[in-house]
């Protein structure tokens, strides 16, 4: 994570124009979440799990999980740095196909950099060669659409069958605001709504899970903001604000000179929303990073949040050393009906005792599908404790 931030901030951004469209952000007074890290709890307690080791072989090695789809009884992951696929499993962990169309020119990407799922189809946005491939959910390229504009995208997700909403790379406004959002008319690509507006240097911070779709609705969320955002083709409304003190890196901050900014956050503590944004019917769930002395004197912390939509309460945990204690559950990557899915590395679940790990899979019922040995991740799905 050090080298990620490293990365991030020193990036040189260069300045350049677009055209201007009407903006039509609602203005509206959103739940506040107040973020305290004080209220940090040690370890997830986990009302119910169930372990998905996936199926290893020469097709199915998965080097990363930058986004996970469940649907029905299919997993989709994106790992887009790589393998540069999109690989789908069961709902069990058998591996059951890859697509890994690179090259140039019809039905081939560059690199998959985002994934939707939408209408039956399996979407995959190329910004390279400025296009989106459409596959069936068995793997098969059906189409693929041109982006209709110039601007760079950073992902994308389909509101309706009619509009579309694009993530638009801020980075060559570098410390200047910008819209972030654009929704387009699938159509006639005319940009009907423009929308949350921030400084253009924060999008050289970059997280695959910003867009999430619960009940119809399609939220928001961007890294270095405060509010996530419900999004339809009529307004950009913000719905909930995150309340992270008095050390959130403002906007004071994130419009100092890039050198500037490292070196405040090198020397000073810091706080800021990570993304992630996950949901189901019971919470909603995001990401935040914290340095309680800045970068330089103590190292960066990544926690996850829950908030219950019930009781309105809200909690946070690490994600360095959350479950059992000792090992990493990373994420959620997905959320469906009250469950999440996150998962733990092969190096963490290797390292646990094996007499934890017996019990882990006595836990899980004591069949698994899958070979946990294989060196793949091993999928959570994971309801939280009921309250």
């Amino acid at each position: 994570m050090k080298r990620t931030l490293c990365i991030a901030i020193g990036v040189l951004l260069f300045s350049a124009s677009c055209s201007e469209s009407v903006k039509k952000e609602v203005v509206t007074t959103p739940v506040e979440l107040k973020i305290e890290p004080e209220a940090i709890q040690t370890a997830y307690d986990l009302n119910k799990f169930e372990l998905i080791p996936l199926e290893f072989n020469d097709l199915s090695l998965v080097g990363a999980i930058d986004k996970l789809i469940v649907e029905k009884d299919k997993i989709y992951i994106l790992d887009k740095e790589i393998a540069k696929s999109v690989l789908c499993f069961s709902i069990t962990g058998k591996f059951l196909f890859k697509i890994n169309s690179i090259g140039d020119g019809e039905g081939k990407f560059s690199k998959p950099f985002d994934l939707v799922l939408f209408n039956e189809s399996l979407q995959i946005l190329d910004k390279i060669q400025k296009k989106i491939l459409v596959f069936d959910l068995e793997g098969n390229y059906k189409h693929e659409k041109p982006i209709p504009f110039e601007e760079q995208v950073v992902n994308f997700f389909p509101l309706n069958q009619d509009f579309t909403a694009f993530h638009m790379d801020g980075r060559s406004f570098g410390s200047e605001e910008t819209d972030f959002i654009s929704v387009l008319g699938n159509k006639d690509s005319t940009s009907t709504i423009q929308g949350v507006t921030d400084i253009g240097s924060t999008d050289a911070y970059q997280i695959p899970i910003e867009f999430s779709k619960h009940d119809g609705e399609v939220s928001f969320l961007h890294a270095w903001t405060d509010t996530i955002y419900k999004i339809s083709e009529e307004k950009i409304e913000p719905a909930y604000l995150l309340n992270f003190g008095a050390n959130r890196l403002d906007e004071k901050v994130k419009k100092l000179p890039l050198m500037d900014m490292r070196k405040f956050i090198m020397e000073n503590p810091y706080v800021f929303n990570a993304a992630n944004l996950v949901e189901n019917d019971k919470y909603l769930s995001f990401q935040w990073m914290w340095s309680e002395e800045g970068f330089a004197n103590s190292e960066e912390q990544k926690y996850v949040s829950y908030y219950n939509k019930r009781t309105m309460r809200l909690v946070h945990f690490p994600l360095s050393g959350n479950w059992l204690g000792n090992v990493n559950l990373q994420g959620p990557l997905y959320g469906t009906e009250d469950w999440f899915f996150g998962y733990l590395n092969y190096e963490d679940w290797d390292k646990l005792p094996k007499e934890i790990r017996d019990e882990l899979i006595k836990e899980n019922g004591g069949v698994l599908s899958g070979d946990l040995d294989s060196g793949n991740p091993i999928l959570i799905k994971y309801r939280l404790e009921e309250e």
